[in-house]
C-alpha cells in the first residue's frame, strides 16, 4: 500500500522530471515539448505540500473544530473527478 509520503514524493519528483525532460537537448524535440505541455497544468511543490497539509488538518480533528473548519475553507481545488472539459 503506498503511504501518503510516498505519493507527495513521487508526484513531486514527476514534476521534476518532467522539467529536466523539458529542457535537456539530449532529448528529442517531440518529447521535450510533451513534457512542457503536461507542465503547464501540473501543480507546484508548494501546491501539493499546502493541500497535504490541509488534509492532514482535516483527517487529524473531529467536525466543528475550528482548525478543521478553517483549513477545508481554504482547500484548494486541486483535481476534478471527470475529465470533461
Amino acid at each position: 500500500m503506498t503511504m501518503p509520503v510516498e505519493r507527495t514524493r513521487c508526484v513531486i519528483q514527476t514534476g521534476d522530471f518532467l522539467r529536466e525532460l523539458s529542457k535537456s537537448q539530449q532529448i528529442p524535440e517531440p518529447f521535450r515539448i510533451e513534457a512542457a505541455r503536461l507542465l503547464r497544468h501540473y501543480p507546484e511543490p508548494r501546491l501539493l505540500l499546502h493541500a497535504a497539509w490541509l488534509d492532514e488538518v482535516i483527517h487529524s480533528t473531529e467536525p466543528g473544530d475550528p482548525r478543521r473548519e478553517l483549513a477545508i475553507s481554504g482547500y484548494p481545488e486541486l483535481f476534478s473527478s471527470s475529465l470533461d472539459e
